[in-house]
């Protein structure tokens, strides 16, 4: 069976931002073409489309499913659509990137004869609040019958999913989000935290402007590193719905000529390569962090809020510094601590590389993510690691 005649693996993604799990579509979709599997992506909302060229360039097949942003209909017309798409394709399996709207599709490729049905769950359950909360509950319970399993990014984000939405622990399994490692590869070793006199010290974070992120926290604390005389510059990488809140608090803090917000970026590896620390300002909310991982990847010392997800990634502190959150002094205190003891920051930066070429390769994700799938195996050699990893399920 060649081509077209191949039953398709039918991946969901909201948009082609390049950003989160759109990217994690791209780098499975990767992996599996190369072995011969044949993934389709369907996106949900047409724009943004940072990765279209991307995924154009694999020859990976794409539906623009163009659901509008409001009203019920858009429920009906994404279950309409899902059970075209999976008798046209001949889908053996669907993997939802979007949780709650993944019942909908669950019940339509059911009806169209597909095997398997796997959601992903990238944040833990907000429960701050309570609307949103319950309306996921209640599409998660909706979707149960016809889900084999809700993938989640985190054990912490796992005990969140069986607490909050009412599953078992049966029902879930945990895969980490994986990072293509040879993005992140540096020629030389690790960066230097000592920089020249008149070079600033650049501190980065990538994430969406969102409310599950913190980035006031570290313009905040910004402010108070200027105060205190330090020479630095912050990127602020990742867009959304808080810029124009970001712009003003950076105005008010007197802080636009050291902190900007460089946006959406396709180059984020490059940019990373060049910070001297990476600052991730964020909140319980949190699942796992990609940019996290590409931070550690590229042995760049990080400083996160100690949150669940954070905690659990850094392995307590031993792979990075943990600070308490929406603490500006904590952080700006964190940053100065990095830079007067460097080699306790080389230490970590060490832990963490060790760590993440352990456990946070996209092969590695790849691999169990077929497990649950149950398709073909993306490699041997993948296949041959089931001998010393297990399936966290």
């Amino acid at each position: 069976m060649t081509g077209t005649d191949k039953p398709a693996i039918l991946i969901v993604v909201a948009s082609l931002a390049a950003e989160g799990t759109p990217r994690l579509a791209l780098e499975l979709s990767r992996i599996w073409t190369a072995r011969g599997l044949r993934p389709v992506i369907a996106v949900m909302h047409e724009t943004p489309e940072d990765l279209r060229p991307d995924f154009d360039a694999l020859g990976v097949e794409y539906v623009n499913l163009a659901l509008p942003h409001q009203g019920y209909a858009r429920y009906v017309k994404l279950t309409y659509k899902l059970f075209v798409l999976a008798r046209h394709y001949r889908v053996g399996a669907l993997l939802s990137m979007p949780l709650g709207w993944h019942a909908f599709m669950a019940i339509a490729v059911r009806l169209a004869g597909v095997r398997r049905v796997i959601a992903h769950v990238g944040n833990f359950p907000d429960i701050s609040a309570n609307r949103i909360l319950s309306k996921f509950r209640l599409l998660v319970q909706f979707g149960r019958p016809f889900t084999d399993h809700l993938v989640c990014c985190s054990h912490y984000v796992r005990e969140g999913a069986v607490r909050r939405f009412g599953v078992t622990r049966r029902e879930t399994a945990v895969v980490y989000n994986g990072l293509p490692l040879r993005t992140f590869a540096r020629g030389s070793g690790f960066p230097s935290l000592t920089t020249k006199t008149d070079e600033p010290v650049i501190i980065g974070m990538v994430g969406r402007l969102e409310r599950h992120k913190d980035q006031a926290t570290l313009i905040r604390a910004a402010r108070i590193l200027k105060d205190r005389g330090r020479n630095i510059r912050v990127w602020l990488i990742g867009e959304g719905s808080r810029r124009q809140e970001f712009e003003h608090l950076i105005q008010e803090n007197g802080v636009s000529e050291i902190v900007e917000l460089l946006g959406m970026r396709r180059d984020v590896a490059a940019l990373i390569t060049r910070m001297h620390l990476f600052a991730f300002s964020t909140t319980p909310d949190e699942g796992q962090g990609i940019a996290l991982l590409e931070a550690m990847t590229a042995g760049v010392p990080v400083i996160a809020s100690d949150v669940g997800a954070c905690r659990e990634v850094l392995d307590h502190g031993q792979s990075g510094y943990l600070v308490f959150p929406c603490d500006p002094v904590a952080l700006a205190d964190a940053v100065d601590a990095v830079r007067s003891d460097p080699s306790s920051a080389a230490e970590r930066v060490a832990n963490a590389h060790r760590k993440v070429l352990r456990e946070f390769s996209i092969e590695e994700m790849a691999w169990r993510y077929a497990a649950l799938l149950d398709i073909a195996p993306p490699s041997a050699e993948l296949a041959n690691s089931a001998a010393t990893s297990r399936l966290a399920v």
